[in-house]
């Protein structure tokens, strides 16, 4: 008969082992915990000894899942202003990318090239061109 005593296990070699107990703590353990997870999150195996461990540290999870959705808050205006700026900025890159790509089909077809020649140069679609030259 072998005898495991859990919380002396090395951590790192025998995480998931380790990790099955019932004093789990809020926090760092269970973040911790979490990001191990996301890596085998398709792992049947792995789903079942997560359960197993979630059920059996149900209130500390529950204190985890309530500092997570405080921090959500705490940054959600943070996170909308970085999202709107990001999307601010792409629209200005593709408005200035579709400039660069007007001048070049407007450029090619001064030159005497036909659409199908300006849309094999630009990588556009053959109506894409007819649309720039209308």
């Amino acid at each position: 008969m072998q005898l495991l005593i859990l919380p002396e296990l090395s951590d790192r070699e025998n995480f998931w082992l380790q990790s099955m107990r019932t004093d789990l703590r809020a926090g760092g353990e269970i973040r911790k915990l979490m990001r191990e997870y996301e890596k085998h999150r398709k792992s049947k195996d792995y789903a079942a000894v997560m359960d197993l461990i979630t059920r059996a540290n149900w209130e500390q999870m529950e204190v985890e899942k309530k500092m997570c959705d405080a921090l959500k808050e705490l940054f959600a205006e943070e996170l909308k202003e970085a999202d709107s700026k990001g999307r601010t900025e792409g629209i200005q890159q593709g408005f200035t990318q579709g400039v660069q790509l007007t001048k070049q089909v407007l450029k090619l077809a001064a030159q005497g090239e036909s659409p199908e020649v300006i849309s094999e140069k630009c990588s556009i679609s053959l109506e894409q061109v007819k649309e720039i030259l209308e």
